[in-house]
């Protein structure tokens, strides 16, 4: 018997190493301490933990999107542990970016599986990479954390409601708003969900048990759920800076403009235009499988927990799309690469789950070792963008930033991607924002630059040659002294008007 448990016990010992490593591999790759690419925007995220204020800052500094979630639990390993804003941030996200996993992983039984979904979700393509950065990685980990719980509450039969799924529907209300508090975009997949649960109570459903329906304690956790997290996020909108813009929708012309700009981007990658020679392979990998599954659908064997999971996951996947399309936001940014996050990580939840149920044979066990192939091309194909594509370096960010520390307490003006960022190893020693003309995220901090008795003005992307003199913030600054190189910059001191 011991004989026949071991081999299983090593084979799980042996994934969790595997998931462990991987984890640990990204968190050193693309966490803000390790992050070769780490900007301005990211530095708010860090800069909002070092000084979080309810409410003011329930969302992103000088917008009225995206929550302030990472900031806000933040706060157990900055103020709870002492850890510097930065380290706090970057465990933080990676935690949230675990349980999200692991939620997700649950759809899964094979081992396999599992572990294609992590390096999916730890290793995406580099045109996909900022699901470890921005806010539709944390949304899509409250979803699949939501998810989780929700298939928790309905994995046996509720004879009677006791406190336990009391606490457990509280819990779905709460993680759903708290994803739609992230994004926005969070509400049309929440939706998605209520409407695929509510399908699935009311099928074959007769007149007296539509009444008995009617009672159950989930449609008033739903509806007091929908009605405080509105009000919540509301609320949160008012007190925070307006982008007027942000949800319009565009006319028919736009949207056509929208999605030939979405089919060039995929031209270029198809033609290997894109500079992202191993996106381009990869892609082509996904079009195979796709079509391979495709053809296979016939035999893949869905039970009806599964069939209703996988239904979201395309809906999501094709209603998700169609909001960018039409989104005048995403137009006016040119359709970016990471609006389509969400269709990245519903697009392989589908295909992983019917994978998953396809019936066994040799042909699936040929799309394994193309399915691992592709994926390990996608997550190596990112750190060879960043390595000889751009910046050409897998030195982290925060090194050349460092430098600044040895000038002191010091406030710094720059561009907008030459501002936050330089604060952010010590941000109580150096305040930095953008110049006045530049997005300027928190006015309270330009101010207090101008407090400080030494400034420095970094040039790049603002002047080609430092002015002689200028006004910031009501303040005339005057040069005082000559321009020198510091964490890969052009820096000079400035001297407030005496």
């Amino acid at each position: 018997m011991r004989s026949g448990k071991t081999p299983i016990l090593m084979k799980t010992l042996l994934h969790y190493v595997g998931i462990a490593l991987i984890v640990a591999l990204s968190f050193l790759c693309y966490s803000s301490n390790f992050y070769p690419l780490l900007g301005s925007d990211d530095a708010i995220q860090v800069l909002m933990i070092h000084d979080f204020q309810l409410p003011h800052d329930l969302y992103f500094w000088g917008q009225d999107r995206y929550g302030s979630l990472i900031p806000l639990l933040g706060q157990v390993f900055y103020k709870g542990f002492g850890i510097s804003p930065l380290t706090s941030e970057s465990i933080t996200h990676y935690l949230l970016l675990v349980a999200g996993y692991f939620a997700f992983a649950t759809f899964f039984k094979s081992n396999f599986n599992k572990l294609i979904l992590a390096i999916i979700w730890f290793f995406p393509p580099i045109r996909e990479i900022d699901l470890l950065r921005l806010n539709l990685g944390e949304e899509y980990s409250l979803l699949a954390i939501g998810i989780f719980v929700l298939n928790k509450l309905y994995k046996n039969e509720i004879l009677k409601y006791r406190l336990k799924q009391h606490l457990q529907m509280i819990a779905i209300s709460i993680i759903f708003v708290l994803a739609a508090w992230v994004s926005d975009l969070a509400i049309v997949s929440v939706f998605i969900i209520l409407l695929l649960q509510v399908y699935s109570g009311w099928k074959n459903i007769n007149i007296l048990s539509l009444k008995v329906f009617l009672r159950k304690p989930e449609l008033f956790y739903a509806v007091v759920g929908v009605v405080c997290g509105m009000a919540f996020i509301l609320y949160g909108k008012h007190l925070a800076d307006k982008s007027p813009s942000y949800n319009n929708f565009n006319n028919l012309h736009t949207i056509i403009a929208s999605v030939k700009l979405f089919g060039a981007s995929i031209l270029e990658l198809l033609l290997f235009k894109a500079s992202e020679p191993f996106t381009s392979v990869y892609l082509y990998f996904v079009i195979l499988l796709t079509v391979s599954l495709l053809v296979m659908h016939g035999k893949i064997r869905f039970g009806s927990n599964q069939t209703k999971w996988f239904l979201f996951f395309v809906f999501d996947l094709v209603l998700i799309f169609c909001a960018i399309m039409v989104s005048k936001w995403a137009f006016m940014n040119g359709v970016p690469r990471r609006y389509f996050i969400s269709n990245y990580i519903v697009f392989w939840m589908a295909f992983l789950l019917a994978f998953e149920y396809l019936e066994k044979s040799t042909f699936k066990r040929i799309l394994q070792v193309t399915l691992l192939v592709a994926v390990l091309i996608a997550g190596v194909g990112s750190l060879y963008n960043l390595k000889y594509i751009w910046p050409k370096t897998l030195k982290p960010s925060v090194e050349n930033v460092r430098e600044f520390e040895k000038l002191g307490r010091i406030g710094i003006i720059g561009n907008y991607w030459n501002s936050y960022i330089i604060s952010v190893t010590k941000p109580d020693q150096i305040i930095a924002t953008p110049d006045e003309l530049s997005s300027v995220r928190n006015r309270a901090m330009a101010y207090k630059v101008m407090e400080r008795d030494t400034i420095y003005l970094i040039r790049d992307g603002w002047y080609d040659v430092f002015p002689d003199s200028l006004s910031q913030f009501g303040t005339l600054l005057y040069k005082n002294g000559e321009e020198f190189r510091m964490g890969d910059c052009n820096v000079c001191r400035y001297r407030k008007r005496e």
